[in-house]
Parts: structure tokens; C-alpha cells; sequence
């Protein structure tokens, strides 16, 4: 996928007023609706009816994400496991517990998008289709694992790749 020219632009400025956003969807059978998550307080959503607090988030293509403090960690690089990175989330208005835990033996499934703050209905880059592989929490903070856990889901093959089945392979 190719970036916009805005985004493609402003990594060749030295300083720019332009930020990424990344956006998190998570989605689960059980769920009544999707979880959607944004790094940025893009805009001013409204006031929260209990407290008066306002919430901020970013609007992409027709769908609200409401803004969480998020801290991630880097994948890891290992040949017994799929990558895997780590990522911390604000957990004080009680957003994402709720849905972690009517989890059942399948975890979420995760989209990751990243969009310019100006431009919040374009995507630059999209992540689809990774799972959640852990989840542990706590009043302040929850913590997820997302793992893009293609090869495991891919079927092996039976045979083995030798000169009596596979000839040609070996001219």
C-alpha cells in the first residue's frame, strides 16, 4: 500500500505539525459490537453523562474511536514463535476490561490502521486480520499480546518433498 503524499511529505520534513494515529479495531463473536480504540485525542467526541468528562477520540471513514493512552512494545524476533508484540492500554474508564473478559477459548481479532490526524479517512497502513494472544489486567491498565498467527492456521503438507514423489524438483 502505498502512502499519501501528505504523509509521504511530512516524513521528509524535518518538523510538521502532522502525527499518526493508529487505530484498533477488535472484534469477537460474542461481542455485541466492536471494540474501537485510537492513540490520539484527534477531536473532541462529547462529555460523559456520568461525569461530565469529555471524551476525545478520532472519527475514520463513518466510525468513532474513542481515545485510550497506549504504550507498545516492539515485536520479538524468535524462531520458535510467531512475532509478538506487546501493548499497554489505559484501563481507568473501564473501556476494554468488559470485553476481555467474556473472552471465550477464541481470542479477538485485531485490525491495526494507521491514519494522519488530518486526514483521518485515508489509510496509510493496515494491519488485518491479527490475533490476541494474551490478555492480563488490572483498575489501572490492561495489557495484550498481539500475535499475527498466520503460519499456524496454514495447512502442512502430508508428503514429504523427495525424488520419488517430486522428480522435477531435483533435475
Amino acid at each position: 500500500m502505498a502512502l499519501s503524499p501528505r504523509t509521504t511529505a511530512a516524513m521528509m520534513e524535518q518538523d510538521t505539525p502532522d502525527r499518526d494515529v493508529m487505530l484498533i479495531t477488535m472484534t469477537h463473536d460474542s461481542w455485541t459490537e466492536d471494540v474501537l480504540l485510537s492513540t490520539d485525542a484527534t477531536e473532541w467526541l462529547y462529555n460523559d453523562e456520568e461525569t461530565g468528562e469529555p471524551i476525545y477520540g478520532t472519527v475514520s471513514r463513518g466510525e468513532t474511536y474513542l481515545f485510550v493512552p497506549i504504550s507498545g512494545a516492539l515485536p520479538t524476533s524468535s524462531d520458535e514463535s510467531p512475532p509478538e508484540a506487546r501493548v499497554s492500554m489505559s484501563n481507568v474508564g473501564r473501556l476494554v476490561t468488559p470485553y476481555l473478559m467474556i473472552v471465550d477459548q477464541t481470542y479477538p481479532r485485531i485490525t491495526i490502521e494507521v491514519v494522519n490526524a488530518e486526514t483521518p479517512d485515508t489509510v496509510e497502513v493496515s494491519y488485518p486480520e491479527m490475533e490476541l494472544g494474551a490478555a492480563n489486567w488490572d483498575a489501572a491498565m490492561a495489557e495484550v499480546s498481539i500475535i499475527n498467527n498466520i503460519a499456524s492456521n496454514e495447512p502442512c503438507p502430508w508428503m514429504r518433498f523427495v525424488p520419488a514423489y517430486f522428480p522435477n524438483l531435483f533435475d
